[in-house]
């Protein structure tokens, strides 16, 4: 865990700059609720309307891992609590540490995202990079918090596209046989 501190330091030390306080503070507010602005309205609309399946199976599945399973069962308290000396210019969290939550949505977005729509999904995974990395400068994790939520982001996010695509083959198959057996 020392050098966890130490790349915490070095990042706080040498890029500390009210530019990126408050790009890091826009990604730790701003961005979980535009990710499920963006999940509705990819439900919402036909053409996208998989993706969003894909996206919401995805989001569920690390939210339950992550914060309802993982986060208590490690229960790793969070790098302020320890380095009491930093001066934290977010709220503190109320939860556990490990893994990183916004992460791991960033990521799975990105995954998901990028397995349907690849340029647009390069541009998600350089925000949910930017994600992490405001993660660590705000001090809220360890950089093995950061790099566990973007595994899990993108493990999730394949398994969401995956799970997705076989229930609608599954769907999609049922009402081709009821259709074909209406018709016979």
């Amino acid at each position: 865990m020392d050098w966890e501190f130490a790349f915490l330091d070095s990042i706080r030390d040498n890029f500390s700059n009210p530019v990126f306080d408050e790009i890091s503070k826009f990604f730790g507010d701003a961005v979980i609720p535009i990710i499920i602005v963006a999940m509705i309205l990819l439900i919402i609309f036909k053409k996208t309307r998989r993706t969003g399946i894909a996206l919401l199976i995805s989001t569920v599945s690390v939210v339950i891992i992550g914060n309802l399973i993982l986060k208590p069962a490690i229960a790793r308290v969070r790098p302020y609590d320890v380095n009491t000396a930093v001066q934290l210019i977010v709220s503190a969290e109320h939860d556990f540490s490990f893994p990183s939550a916004h992460t791991y949505f960033a990521f799975t977005t990105a995954t998901v995202i990028f397995m349907r729509y690849k340029k647009i999904g390069i541009c998600c995974y350089i925000l949910a990079i930017l994600m992490a990395l405001s993660r660590m400068y705000l001090y809220v994790h360890y950089p093995t918090d950061v790099i566990a939520g973007a595994i899990f982001g993108i493990g999730f996010g394949i398994a969401g596209y995956f799970i997705e695509k076989a229930l609608y083959n599954f769907i999609s198959n049922r009402k081709y046989k009821a259709k074909h057996e209406k018709n016979e």
